[in-house]
């Protein structure tokens, strides 16, 4: 499972991610209910929920900055904790209705913190009966949990790259722009499309500078190529 859930990570989506970790948790850890929260503590950029309805997500964003649960988690990381909602949150706490709004009764939540050392993602299991999580399935949440965030990590920041690398989108050209850049990429010197534009070379240089900016070449010869792509694309109406 440990190797399938980083191939989801290296080459596949991060829903493909989720559904190895889920298949990997329910194969040694009985639950009927999962929260699965990632981003800056404390004000979760993203939440996950199965097997309980999708305003949980919602709603836990609400209570999450006075959340005992997520506090524990955060104090001790790296470490699968059996949590009994009863006995950790206080009485009339909006964290206890939370929790038992939505049949946590029992949970086993385990964290796990960036490069930085800061908590960036954390599991929680859950369980409407009073059945307990055991040492066992503790034993067998903190070996999957870290494996399935650190798989979760390292899809994020390949998905970060992958963001990075595409180009940024490009910047039309003004008519004036437009025709230095046809006559200077046709072969015409800098001090002969200014006399053509009627312009200083000054003038067409800060265009042409502008030009390559918008087209994000660094060229005559990728200059060229650019625009000869661009009267190759057939017209549309």
């Amino acid at each position: 499972m440990q190797l399938e859930i980083f191939e989801a990570a290296l080459f596949g989506t991060e829903a493909e991610v989720m559904e190895r970790a889920l298949a990997w948790l329910q194969r040694d850890i009985p639950f009927d209910g999962l929260l699965w929260a990632t981003g800056a503590p404390r004000a979760w950029e993203d939440v996950h929920v199965v097997g309980r309805p999708p305003e949980m997500a919602r709603d836990y964003r609400a209570i999450a900055p006075l959340d005992p649960v997520c506090g524990r988690a955060e104090s001790a990381p790296e470490r699968a904790h059996a949590v009994t909602v009863a006995e950790l949150c206080a009485p009339d706490s909006p964290a206890l209705a939370f929790w038992q709004g939505y049949r946590g009764h029992q949970l086993m939540i385990y964290s796990k913190p960036d490069g930085s050392g800061q908590v960036s993602a954390w599991l929680s299991l859950m369980r409407a009966d009073g059945a307990r999580f055991s040492a066992r399935e503790q034993q067998a949440m903190g070996h999957a949990a870290q494996a399935v965030l650190t798989a979760q990590q390292v899809w994020r920041a390949k998905a970060a790259r992958a963001r990075a690398a595409q180009p940024a989108p490009a910047t039309p050209l003004t008519g004036r722009e437009l025709a230095v850049a046809h006559a200077y990429a046709d072969g015409r010197p800098v001090k002969e499309v200014a006399r053509l534009m009627g312009v200083s070379t000054s003038t067409v240089q800060c265009h042409l500078a502008r030009i390559y900016r918008k087209l994000g070449v660094h060229s005559k010869i990728a200059l060229r190529k650019v625009l000869q792509d661009r009267r190759s694309r057939p017209r549309c109406g």
